[in-house]
């Protein structure tokens, strides 16, 4: 009886990280459409609440918006489960536990995308009025700018961390690719992680260049690095790359939804 039980988690978790990988690739590629459009017809850049909101905006968006609502706490889920369960088997050396870190922020990161979405389908409003959201500014005002420069050294090292993946190819470890479709599914890979890597050291350079006007409250993020890019020598140029690099990541987030390896550990008994 047991046995079923654990098989039928197990699963669970598989199929929700899967389902979380293509509401990923959905956001990403959004995203990078708006940014390759930005870079040759105008208009803005876009954050991932942006992309949920035009992803809901298509003619299925009502179908979208219930399977965002199921995928991205799913996704939340595995994150959490790769973090605290060391379901990649990184172990507990530095560059293993700096990778869980990541993994365990990606899991928050994508709790409040779900609740972002959860507040759109049920109508509750999560804006910054409650109390939670004034203490953490009255905190960011004090501490706020210490931790930038803590917080930019670290998307640094994010951002050397998805090149280094791209160059090395270390994340070809976690998929089986079809060898028909091996050599042009590992280029697009290698783009989209390169392309992410960018934007995380245009972060990184946001952070580190300007602690007075970012706080813990409102750090930059994806839209606020684009908009960096965009603003360096050939910035149109490096923005449409940009661009289409994250939709190349986008792609990636797909065919880890298909062909990754998704092994969650048995929760029961780690827990025990």
């Amino acid at each position: 009886m047991s046995t079923v039980i654990v098989r039928d988690h197990r699963d669970a978790i598989e199929k929700g990280a899967r389902l979380g990988y293509l509401a990923r690739a959905a956001i990403f590629i959004v995203i990078g459409f708006f940014a390759f459009r930005t870079a040759f017809a105008g208009g803005d850049t876009i954050s991932e609440r942006e992309a949920i909101s035009e992803i809901i905006a298509t003619p299925f968006g009502s179908i979208s918006l219930v399977l965002l609502v199921i995928a991205l706490p799913a996704f939340a889920i595995w994150r959490l489960v790769q973090a605290v369960l060391d379901a990649d088997g990184y172990g507990t050396s530095f560059k293993g536990l700096a990778t869980r870190a990541g993994r365990l922020v990606s899991a928050f990161a994508y709790s409040f995308l779900a609740v972002y979405v959860g507040s759109i389908l049920f109508g509750v409003s999560v804006g910054g009025s409650g109390g939670g959201s004034q203490i953490l500014e009255r905190w960011a005002q004090v501490f706020g700018p210490w931790l930038t420069i803590p917080l930019g050294l670290i998307m640094l090292g994010v951002a050397g961390s998805q090149i280094g993946k791209a160059y090395t190819g270390s994340f070809l470890r976690f998929v089986s690719l079809p060898p028909a479709q091996a050599a042009w599914m590992t280029i697009v890979c290698r783009m989209g992680l390169v392309a992410r890597g960018i934007v995380f050291a245009a972060i990184a350079v946001l952070l580190l260049t300007g602690a007075s006007r970012w706080n813990a409250a409102h750090p930059p993020g994806l839209e606020d690095g684009l908009e960096e890019i965009g603003s360096w020598p050939y910035g149109w140029l490096l923005l449409s790359a940009t661009g289409a690099g994250l939709i190349a990541f986008g792609i990636y987030a797909i065919i880890l939804a298909r062909y990754g390896h998704i092994r969650s550990p048995d929760i029961s008994s780690a827990l025990k």
